[in-house]
């Protein structure tokens, strides 16, 4: 029964927006893994949101790809009557990495997205408070989640 509807929320997906992203995977029976194309990410959470009942924004977070010059933030949205979890990934290019916020879809990724903005350096625009979360306002060191990151006031 699960299999046919991770199978049914999978071609809902593909119905929808399915020129909105890049590829849908089944990960298990509760998880489905949805890259997005760059342009499309606050289209795609506002219909994941309104369309297919993903209401709860559990986390996100990043990972840096330092060999291939991009980062992929990653986002975690829940379903709270199927309980089905939608990892939604986005590409960024690293040297200039901008997303818009996710927090005007759900106010609640407004920390991680500030954690995010600290630990990676991405910028995320029209986001309400980017102001320090984890780090002193004093911090000059650099992007600690990063790989390439050398510690506090080392260049």
């Amino acid at each position: 029964m699960l299999k046919t509807s991770i199978s049914n929320l999978v071609k809902s997906v593909e119905d929808i927006i399915s020129d909105e992203i890049e590829s849908v995977e089944i990960k298990d029976e509760k998880y489905v893994s949805i890259t997005v194309k760059y342009d499309y990410l606050l289209h795609v959470a506002e219909t994941l949101k309104n369309n297919l009942g993903f209401t709860i924004p559990v986390a996100c977070g990043g990972i840096d790809y330092l060999d291939e010059d991009k980062m992929q933030m990653i986002y975690y949205i829940s379903n709270p009557k199927s309980r089905f979890i939608i990892t939604l990934r986005v590409d960024i290019p690293r040297n200039s990495p901008q997303l818009p916020s996710l927090t005007q879809v759900w106010e609640a990724m407004s920390f991680h997205e500030r954690e995010a903005h600290e630990m990676f350096g991405v910028e995320f625009k029209d986001h309400p408070n980017m102001v320090p979360l984890l780090l002193p306002p004093s911090w000059k060191g650099g992007y600690p989640l990063r790989k390439d990151f050398k510690g506090e006031g080392i260049k």
